[in-house]
């Protein structure tokens, strides 16, 4: 009978916990906060004084998929670009997408992926960052680039 009492107070307390902990991670803080079009990132850049952060991206881009599934879940990375820009995830294999790539952003990705632009609130590009990069890196150089605006 002893074992059995200590065994439900060691459940009801476990469960306790892992209620705790879920809690303390609300889910919208746990991931960018993505817009899908650049002309409706553009109107809210102008609203909140951000800059734009495009992430431009293909399903068969194996950096891109690393860039998504390591540095974008970390939650530095998460805080630092949700204050700071307008996130824009610009999926290069969607058709109509193809079409404003190659009209405004061509000359500045030259065909490399993953690459993130960094545009001002008009729209206007600024800066350039490619390949895959780790949380510290990426944070590194969003900080360098609000230095220097």
């Amino acid at each position: 009978m002893r074992k059995i009492i200590l065994i439900l107070i060691f459940s009801l307390l476990l469960g306790c916990i892992s209620e705790e902990n879920s809690i303390e991670t609300p889910k919208e803080k746990t991931s960018i906060a993505w817009v899908y079009n650049i002309e409706e990132a553009e109107g809210i850049a102008k609203e909140e004084n951000k800059l734009i952060f495009i992430d431009f991206n293909a399903d068969n881009c194996g950096w891109c998929r690393k860039l998504e599934e390591i540095t974008y879940r970390e939650e530095n990375v998460i805080k630092l670009v949700n204050e700071n820009f307008v996130p824009v995830y610009f999926d290069l294999d969607i058709e109509a997408n193809k079409e404003i790539y190659i009209q405004k952003y061509h000359k500045y990705i030259q065909g490399y992926l993953p690459t993130i632009l960094i545009l001002d609130k008009e729209g206007k590009p600024l800066y350039r960052i490619t390949g895959y990069k780790t949380d510290e890196q990426l944070i590194e150089l969003l900080n360098k680039v609000l230095l220097e605006v």
